[in-house]
């Protein structure tokens, strides 16, 4: 499996704002927790190895071994008969639907009590590769489709509101055949169908690290957040990574095409099975503890989202700050499920300070679905991480906020691995934006090459300047691996109002290194040279330049029309930063912070500020053919850096204009010159200094 790129209007539609139920959980269920239970390493194990031909299973009541299932093969058809019989064994009424001469899909209902028309569909497809001799499978997809019989096997008599299809596809391997045909037959049939949870290759894990990719699309977040919640609850040493993907690579993108929702479960995709499509794709090379707990949260998400087990939760999280008195955590939460309310069932907020005990704190404040709690001030230095629990009145399932906690009555008594959290420290910030569109840049890596411009005003920022800024914060919904070289962040104050293209001077680069997003949530980055801001608007410009491309990293964005300019490209040669000159407005504006010192006057910036004018030796000396070289300019004034020959030449003249209090970073480019030695030489008033660069090619 190998993602292609997909003509760029594709990707946009995903940055215009949805409603997304981003932060809901679901929840934990003791009863569930018991059914998963029965899913082992030895049933997994068995099927598989049936499915694969690793051993012989019985088929019509004669013994028979599945060689292949490729979609031509004569035991392919011998395979759905088996998955058909499983099935039969399960108690259901399974039935075929034949889509062709070659191709036919394996189905199965369970009715839903409440909702007996609306269905949830766990899917697979059976067929596999390659096309001649032996073609085992085990990983692509007899895996998936032990996920889905063993769904049936477990939830046969388990009660759920909505109705689930267990279907099993054929010919996905040729063209996604079998579940188009499946899902054109639901959509003229009007069936309605509120999610589609696919698995495709979830038996690969060849170190260990419990990685696995779910796939999704923009309408299907909210899906894909239930089943990662679900996973994170019931399967916790597994480790989900989102992955937001149009490509039409397994049959949840047949879904996709009808506006169904679906999402996909796959193996790490930077580690998929080495045997793929090959006669060696067999069970010996299956990681099944990893399989097994794929298949419990397969079947832990379905009975949880069929019986809407679930909470959604808004909260905005605590940010580090110099709080040193009591901070009020709000909380509102969502469910079709009456929320608990008695003294010991109602929601919780637990905390600890440092690595300290939890403290429970019940709530201060409560109004129909807004709840509100208070933490103590700590001293400065302190760290406080905190979650939330709530049950529901039935005391079927709790959940907790951040998710994967347990504990009934108290709610969430058991803490979840992922906590929020925030430090008492002598800096503020300054935040803009809080909505939940979703964009893919200033991350832009599905291409080689992006640049970014953003503006935010000075009555967005709210900041009592002047200030020296530090870090600048994005949160991110999901990230992608790919390193980000000659990753570039500038600032300028600027008095524009809005953007209509990109900013060609003026700017201070703050940060150029190599750089990969290290996880979702915020995500802050330290200026390498922190800048001065005089209280003006926010000019950012994000640039890199790569030479290889995956899925973007998606932040979050605000609606700020006009505010944010793009380009994006796959360039031969040249940077991102400098050869990307044309662009387009983006509806969408990332959410940032940024932060700053706690003072609030010009005496607590001093400090951060310049004491002297300073030329440093520029990095890397030798160079070829780039160098950096920094600056200290410590009251506003013309400044000029320019650089010599040997013979006492300008050969380049780097800055020549007026610099405000502050560091400075710029870039000389040797490219066009000799190899030899060089002078850079900084004036400013009667500051004169000189230093000596050697360029070396």
């Amino acid at each position: 499996m190998k993602a292609k790129k997909i003509f760029p209007v594709f990707l946009i539609l995903c940055y215009f704002s949805l409603f997304s139920t981003t932060f809901s959980q679901t929840g934990y269920s003791p009863r569930i927790d018991s059914l998963i239970n029965l899913v082992t390493v030895q049933t997994v194990s068995l099927l598989d190895r049936q499915l694969s031909g690793d051993t012989s299973c019985v088929i019509g009541g004669s013994p028979y071994t599945i060689s292949s299932r490729y979609y031509a093969s004569t035991s392919n058809p011998m395979a759905a008969q088996f998955i058909f019989e499983r099935l039969q064994s399960y108690g259901y009424t399974p039935r075929y639907q034949t889509n062709s001469s070659t191709s036919v899909n394996v189905l199965a209902v369970k009715t839903g009590t409440k909702y007996p028309n609306q269905y949830y569909v766990i899917s697979s497809h059976y067929d596999d590769m390659p096309s001649s001799g032996l073609a085992p499978g085990a990983d692509d997809n007899a895996s998936g489709t032990v996920a889905v019989l063993e769904a049936a096997r477990i939830l046969k008599n388990f009660n759920t509101d909505y109705s689930i299809i267990f279907a099993t596809f054929d010919e996905e391997e040729r063209g996604l055949y079998g579940s188009k045909a499946f899902v054109d037959t639901s959509y003229f049939h009007g069936d309605s169908i509120v999610c589609c949870l696919n698995f495709d290759m979830i038996a690969y894990d060849a170190n260990n690290d419990g990685k696995c990719t779910i796939v999704y699309n923009t309408p299907s977040e909210g899906c894909a957040n239930d089943y990662i919640s679900a996973m994170r609850t019931y399967a916790p040493s597994m480790n989900p990574i989102k992955l937001y993907d149009l490509t039409a690579n397994s049959d949840h993108a047949s879904f996709w095409t009808r506006n169904y929702k679906a999402f996909m479960n796959i193996e790490d995709e930077n580690e998929l099975t080495p045997y793929y499509h090959t006669s060696n794709d067999k069970f010996s090379s299956l990681n099944t503890t990893y399989f097994m707990n794929i298949v419990r949260s397969a079947i832990s998400a379905l009975a949880s989202m069929s019986n809407n087990l679930r909470m959604d939760f808004y909260h905005t999280p605590l940010t580090n700050g110099y709080y040193l008195t009591s901070r009020t955590a709000a909380l509102v939460i969502k469910s079709d499920k009456p929320v608990a309310m008695g003294t010991s069932s109602a929601p919780k907020l637990y905390y600890k300070v440092n690595s300290g005990a939890f403290n429970q704190v019940n709530y201060s404040y409560y109004n129909q679905d807004t709840f509100k709690f208070t933490i103590p001030g700590q001293t400065l230095g302190s760290v406080v991480s905190y979650y939330f629990g709530a049950q529901d009145s039935a005391g079927t399932f709790v959940c907790t906020y951040p998710a994967g906690g347990r504990g009934l009555n108290p709610p969430g008594s058991t803490a979840p691995t992922t906590l929020f959290s925030y430090t008492i420290e002598n800096i503020n910030y300054a935040c803009v934006g809080n909505g939940t569109a979703t964009a893919g840049y200033p991350f832009y890596t599905y291409y080689d090459d992006a640049r970014t411009d953003m503006l935010y005003l000075a009555s967005e920022l709210n900041i009592s300047a002047p200030k020296i800024l530090t870090k600048i914060g994005f949160n991110f919904s999901s990230v992608a691996a790919q390193t980000l070289n000659e990753f570039t962040i500038k600032l300028q104050n600027t008095s524009l109002t809005s953007l209509t293209g990109f900013a060609t001077s003026g700017f201070t680069t703050v940060y150029s290194q190599t750089y990969t997003p290290p996880g979702t949530g915020w995500q802050y980055i330290q200026f390498t040279t922190p800048f001065y801001y005089d209280g003006s608007n926010l000019l950012v410009e994000v640039c890199f330049n790569n030479a290889s491309w995956t899925s973007n990293s998606m932040v979050y964005a605000t609606s700020a029309p006009n505010m944010t300019w793009l380009q994006y490209q796959d360039l031969p040669t040249g940077s991102g930063c400098t050869d990307l000159t044309a662009g387009s407005s983006q509806t969408n504006r990332p959410n940032i912070c940024l932060t700053y010192d706690a003072g609030t006057n010009e005496g607590n910036i001093g400090s951060l500020l310049p004491k002297k004018f300073e030329l440093s030796q520029n990095y890397p000396n030798p160079f070829n053919p780039v160098t950096k070289i920094n600056f200290a300019v410590p009251k506003t004034g013309f400044v000029s850096v320019k650089v010599y020959d040997v013979l006492g030449k300008e050969v380049a003249a780097l800055v020549r204009e007026v610099k405000q209090a502050g560091y400075y970073s710029v870039d000389f480019n040797g490219a066009d010159l000799s190899s030899g030695v060089y002078y850079c030489r900084m004036e400013a008033g009667d500051f004169v200094d000189v230093k000596k660069m050697i360029l070396v090619k």
